[in-house]
């Protein structure tokens, strides 16, 4: 059986319950492989992008309260295999993280593993500053900016683990070797956000993809 702690939230916006529900198939998925997770409600800020920012210090909570490694799962996530790799991280692993590109240019915002130390904790308190400064400014981004900001000023002084572009697969990519599939929601309040990113609507609609693809597949 997997040891590290999966842990995620869920926060219904919008009047939809696309969160909620993604939390009792992901629970399902964690229990069918036999990880143990703490996946809960959380009350909603209001915006994707509020609900978005609060992560960092939801996860140093979970981290100071079960004093163990944690692994932190968007609640989206669709997982297809057991995650056991992140248990065959060594202590010296102080962070592993997801890479499209097997490099820290490729780092996706979920998975995240965290040991339980200050290094990995120094991680989360800068991130919850990085994002603090965000709000000041009414910068429109969200956790996955800062968080890549973050990991890159801090790389020199730690040790991190990388795990492939299997544990981060866009939707609809989906094979017989994807351990995660990333969830991507179509929240309107996130939509919004990415226009004012200065995304494109082609480009807005390809990370908006929803439940376009069945959430039993």
């Amino acid at each position: 059986m997997m040891q590290t702690l999966v842990i995620s939230f869920y926060s219904d916006i919008e009047d939809n319950t696309y969160y909620s529900d993604h939390g009792k198939r992901l629970q399902s998925e964690c229990e069918s492989f036999g990880m143990p997770y703490i996946i809960e409600h959380k009350e909603s800020l209001g915006t994707y992008r509020d609900n978005c920012l609060s992560k960092p210090r939801y996860i140093l909570e979970k981290l100071e309260e079960y004093n163990r490694p944690l692994l932190w799962l968007d609640v989206d996530s669709r997982v297809h295999k057991p995650l056991d790799i992140f248990d065959t991280f060594g202590d010296d692993v102080d962070i592993a993280v997801a890479s499209s590109n097997g490099q820290l240019s490729g780092v996706k915002a979920s998975p995240i593993f965290f040991r339980n130390n200050d290094k990995a904790k120094s991680v989360l308190y800068t991130w919850m500053s990085a994002i603090d400064k965000i709000k000041e400014d009414n910068q429109p981004v969200f956790d996955h900016e800062p968080f890549f900001g973050v990991l890159h000023a801090l790389a020199s002084s730690m040790n991190i683990g990388l795990v492939g572009p299997e544990f981060c697969i866009w939707p609809g990519y989906t094979n017989e070797h994807t351990c995660i599939t990333m969830g991507l929601t179509d929240s309107e309040t996130k939509k919004e956000n990415l226009r004012k990113m200065g995304l494109g609507e082609d480009a807005i609609e390809f990370q908006s993809v929803g439940n376009k693809y069945d959430m039993d597949s």
